[in-house]
């Protein structure tokens, strides 16, 4: 890929269970040499707390810091691209003071949450030559192009490996908004189909499970022996996912853009329930290996268990791989 081949990448994003050195990995893989930072300037309880209420004014000296700190380190390095994926802390100084210093830099912007959901995200949106977002519904601002998530290589491996089916159904996520709720309603229908099921749900912190258990309604009747603090690392869930013949996707209720455990089971070719509709506009679409339930009402027909998965073809497994999705991050437009 001529864009990338020689060139010299810097890389904003926050961690997220290891896909942004996955990201790091691919675009090397181009042929490009890739600095990649942290983009929050902590991982802490506070921290974390600051950026998602978007209070970061009290963390302001913090990430001033951090980025000055980054700032140095860089200092006499010219890049071709800057890339930043789901960015909330990355200060406007800092991106005009890499421009600043690279006069042919290119700025590229994804997120994988919807810019509606969280307005200032659009603070990106005019230093950056290009910007992406997740949800189709974002594309009304005629500066924001759609690019859905993708899969990484371990679920494509799924696909072509020999696991033993253990379970007819698993969830493993974060406990959040109706998730609970809605899971507890498809369990009970689920026992009566005599289906063996899995489910992990993560809360991040104790001091935020707590929090939400005094103060947000749904998640009272959540025992602390429901949650666990500790996440799964990525080869636990994919032998999950692997030894799972359907899997469970809630999405937030305010999103619509297909998640990236949506995406994930296309490339396990794996049957999934989700409460995401969005999914039949999709051209991966196909009733025999996607189930979608109103999360309001989850009703679950037990003979979507009893049809085999079917698949599509390859072109379409090949256009949602963490490969395409870079080619067309750097390249152009989502088609």
């Amino acid at each position: 890929m001529k864009e990338l081949e020689g060139r010299v990448v810097l890389l904003l994003s926050p961690k997220f269970f290891g896909y942004e050195l996955e990201i790091k990995k691919e675009i090397e893989g181009f042929g490009s040499q890739v600095y990649y930072f942290d983009e929050r300037p902590k991982n802490d309880f506070f921290t974390k707390i600051c950026i998602r209420l978007n209070i970061k004014f009290l963390i302001s000296w913090r990430i001033k810091k951090y980025y000055n700190n980054i700032l140095k380190q860089l200092e006499g390095i010219k890049f071709d691209y800057v890339f930043l994926l789901n960015v909330e802390t990355v200060p406007l100084k800092f991106i005009e003071e890499i421009r600043n210093r690279n006069s042919m830099l290119s700025i590229v912007t994804y997120f994988w949450d919807s810019v509606s959901n969280r307005k200032q995200f659009l603070k990106y949106l005019k230093c950056s030559d290009k910007f992406y977002s997740f949800e189709v519904n974002d594309e009304n601002n005629k500066e924001v192009y759609f690019l859905p998530l993708f899969y990484i290589k371990d679920y494509c491996d799924i696909a072509n490996s020999k696991y033993n089916i253990t379970y007819d159904i698993s969830f493993i996520g974060t406990v959040h908004s109706d998730r609970f709720k809605v899971l507890k309603e498809i369990e009970c229908q689920l026992s009566d189909f005599n289906l063996n099921c899995y489910w992990y749900l993560y809360s991040p912190s104790r001091i935020l499970f707590l929090y939400q258990k005094l103060f947000k309604k749904g998640f009272k009747s959540i025992k602390w022996s429901d949650v666990s603090f500790n996440s799964l690392n990525r080869s636990d869930v994919v032998d999950v996912v692997g030894r799972s013949k359907c899997v469970i996707d809630i999405q937030s209720p305010l999103q619509t853009g297909l998640t990236i455990r949506t995406i994930e089971m296309l490339g396990a070719r794996k049957k999934l329930l989700t409460s995401n509709h969005e999914v039949k506009k999709y051209n991966f679409y196909k009733e025999n290996n996607i189930y979608v339930f109103d999360r309001a009402n989850p009703i679950i027909d037990s003979g979507f268990f009893k049809k085999n998965y079917e698949e599509i073809d390859q072109v379409t497994y090949d256009k949602y791989s963490i490969s395409e999705w870079i080619k067309m991050i750097f390249k152009g437009d989502y088609e």
